[in-house]
């Protein structure tokens, strides 16, 4: 078996589907299937959680008949390979070495082995439905915030409390991050392609780690999915799968009316975080930050343990019971995270000495005009001290 495929595209398609390899797996493979009669290569990745696969055109192609279409490939050296095969439009070329069972693979100025592993039948594709339709970079751009927010501990992935949720809608998507001390939701636009009805899909952080990728702007992006797997096809047509977590969504309403406006203050998002991020690099021994609202200069002083301080002139602020209010930094951090940039407000319960504080803080970004961005809700747990 001889063919040629174009390098970009090679590349592209093979940086996409190896995600769906799990070395770790023994029942997890890639493939490729050399579909001569339309000229394709065809490239299949799976594990017991993800199923990719895309294709491309193959050119000056030569088989025999009784050749086999399908080869197995060992994914762990395909991986190394992608990082170094060309990312332009120049031939690479496969051979396949019965004798020595490997694909040899050519460009102008190099030559790799790529060995074949036995075969084994394919799975088949997964039958999904076309939900909506996003803009690809707007998807990626959210989501690589609100992963921060979910749990990555294995013990804990397996239940609504630690996971993303994805609620689509006739004109949404509404994607959710939680775990035991942080709530972030940012909804974004869509249209509706096969939605029947509203549509709510868990999935775990491993998952939704791997379906994460650059994607080029102004690209968008088909959300499809069935009862066991969630994802999307791109522009070049290649499908991205995961497994999702078949349990009923976690109802947040109570937790995000547990938050209270006794105080509130506006500051700058990024100089509210370079504040936070700072003091904590002077504390490397404690995750404790404290957020100190006083009417004496009208300011917010960001501090450690450690008596490291840095303050915060707010825009605006009303502060009818200040005090001190505690954190854990990473916490903070991540739940502010996916704010955007520009002004934010802070919205807490009362600090004076004596009152039973509010279990959280919430966030609220501001659009240019001064408005409430309701695209966007934040909360993060308050450390009880």
């Amino acid at each position: 078996m001889k063919f040629q495929v174009k390098g970009f595209e090679l590349n592209n398609i093979l940086s996409t589907c190896i995600k769906g390899f799990n070395a770790k797996e023994d029942n997890s493979y890639i493939a490729f299937k050399l579909d001569d009669e339309d000229g394709k290569l065809i490239v299949t990745s799976r594990s017991r959680a993800t199923f990719f696969q895309g294709s491309l055109k193959a050119t000056g192609i030569e088989i025999a008949d009784e050749e086999p279409r399908v080869y197995h490939l060992d994914g762990v050296k395909l991986k190394q390979l992608v990082s170094i095969l060309p990312a332009a439009p120049v031939n690479v070329s496969f051979e396949i070495d019965d004798s020595t069972r490997s694909f040899t693979i050519k460009t102008a100025y190099s030559k790799y082995k790529l060995p074949v592993l036995s075969e084994t039948p394919l799975a088949p594709t997964p039958v999904v439905v076309e939900y909506s339709t996003v803009d690809a970079e707007e998807f990626m751009s959210v989501a690589k915030d609100l992963i921060k927010i979910v749990s990555t501990d294995l013990s804990t992935q397996e239940h609504q409390v630690s996971c993303m949720h994805f609620n689509l809608t006739e004109n949404k998507l509404k994607m959710s991050a939680t775990d035991s001390y942080a709530l972030g939701s940012v909804v974004i636009t869509s249209s509706k392609n096969d939605l029947d009805g509203d549509k709510d899909v868990l999935v775990r952080h491993t998952e939704v780690s791997t379906l994460l990728r650059a994607v080029n702007p102004g690209s968008m992006l088909t959300i499809v999915g069935s009862d066991e797997m969630f994802g999307y096809v791109d522009e070049d047509g290649t499908l991205s799968l995961v497994g999702v977590i078949n349990m009923t969504p976690l109802d947040t309403s109570s937790i995000e009316n547990c938050t209270e406006k006794t105080n509130t203050f506006v500051v700058d998002k990024a100089e509210l975080k370079s504040a936070i991020e700072t003091v904590a690099k002077l504390s490397p021994t404690d995750e404790t930050v404290d957020l100190e609202l006083t009417d004496t200069g009208n300011l917010v002083r960001i501090s450690n343990r450690y008596g490291d301080y840095i303050d915060v002139l707010p825009s605006s602020h009303v502060f009818n019971s200040p005090g001190v209010v505690s954190f854990a930094t990473p916490i903070l951090l991540k739940a502010i995270n996916p704010a955007g940039n520009g002004k934010i407000r802070i919205e807490l319960g009362d600090l004076a000495d004596g009152c039973e504080p509010s279990l959280a803080a919430r966030f609220v970004p501001l659009r240019p005009d001064g408005s409430d961005n309701t695209d966007i809700s934040l909360l993060a747990a308050r450390l009880r001290v």
